[in-house]
């Protein structure tokens, strides 16, 4: 595919830029890859792009691009330390003339002699929210403009997407992997709400299997909630959001649980710091046996795109659930061949 020719030179970079995170399934040669290009076309030192952690204490090196390894082992970059970052990570853009002197630089005198004179900070939104910050870096002192601003805020878009796309990949690998390594239900059950939490930087989430008898979801695992929440009482069908997803076979997204009558336990999920819910149908061949729920603590519009992470998620639930069920049988089968087979061997015996 030949690049388009009558386009401005910022705009051929980011064609570029796309066209480099679809080149290479490695991340970190896809990131360095877009902070090499990055600094080409704004003609600067280096660049650098960091995530926050899960604690939300750190910054962590993801990728960088023109800086020495002595600057990058300088230390880290801890958010309450440094003004300029947590600006970025509320969603801001900072711009720094002078490193050494303007107020908000953790590091100043090591940037200084890493030859940094000016930096242009920016937020990394992932799905909606501010999860790291890309850095640019100049050698001499550089008053950035709106239009270098909107460059990096379009060359950090991309990077996210590079990062939540590894990410999505890796995190289903790691949920592949959690059912193939045990046999035990209950542990691979917990180990896919962990890794969906974590992947979708959630509060919690649970599975609940439908009892046809009784009409109740019946809990399977839970990750992140507590003993009060899981037993403030039965979850039936014909009450609760995820047995409105069990009915319909649909996924249920709740914003805000404040403002939503859907509930069947309202004040209880409030409570708990439960604001808004996704809830998706578990299937196995084709029916519908139950529900897996993640939850988070502030209120939030989930995209299409993770109800599709989700909806991939549960479907592998149900792989591991009919393992398990398909196991037990082989188990039981087993015992009761065992039994026939002592029952022969003692009437031989015998006979």
């Amino acid at each position: 595919m030949t690049e388009p020719q009558a386009l401005p030179q910022e705009v051929l970079t980011l064609y570029r830029i796309a066209r480099e995170i679809n080149s290479t399934l490695n991340l970190n040669a896809r990131l360095r890859a877009i902070l090499e290009s990055t600094t080409r076309e704004l003609t600067l030192k280096a660049a650098s792009l960091r995530l926050r952690s899960p604690d939300g204490k750190t910054l962590s090196l993801v990728a960088a691009f023109g800086l020495s390894e002595a600057y990058l082992a300088k230390g880290p970059v801890e958010v309450e330390n440094s003004p300029v970052d947590q600006a970025a990570l509320q969603g801001k853009t900072v711009r720094l003339l002078d490193v050494l002197h303007d107020v908000g630089y953790q590091y100043p005198t090591e940037a200084a002699r890493e030859g940094i004179q000016s930096v242009l900070v920016v937020p990394l939104r992932v799905r909606g929210r501010v999860t790291g910050v890309l850095r640019a870096y100049s050698a001499e002192p550089h008053r950035f403009t709106d239009k270098e601003e909107a460059f990096l805020l379009a060359v950090a878009d991309l990077g996210a997407l590079a990062i939540d796309n590894a990410q999505r990949h890796a995190a289903l690998f790691k949920i592949a992997e959690a059912i193939n390594s045990s046999l035990h239900l209950d542990t691979v059950l917990k180990a896919i709400l962990e890794h969906t939490v974590t992947e979708m930087r959630l509060m919690a989430g649970s599975i609940r299997m439908l009892d046809v008898k009784s009409q109740k979801l019946l809990l399977m695992a839970s990750y992140g909630l507590s003993e009060r929440y899981l037993k403030k009482g039965a979850v039936m069908v014909g009450q609760s959001v995820i047995g409105q997803v069990v009915l319909t076979g649909e996924p249920v997204a709740i914003s805000d649980v404040r403002q939503d009558s859907q509930l069947q336990y309202p004040a209880e999920a409030i409570h708990e710091g439960i604001l808004s819910i996704l809830s998706v149908p578990i299937r196995v061949k084709n029916r519908i046996i139950g529900a897996l729920t993640v939850y988070s603590g502030e209120p939030y519009r989930f995209s299409l795109e993770e109800i599709d992470f989700l909806t991939a998620v549960a479907h592998l639930g149900g792989i591991a659930i009919e393992n398990a069920r398909l196991h037990e049988a082989l188990e039981e089968q087993n015992k009761a061949l065992k039994e026939d087979m002592t029952e022969w061997y003692q009437f031989q015996v015998m006979g």
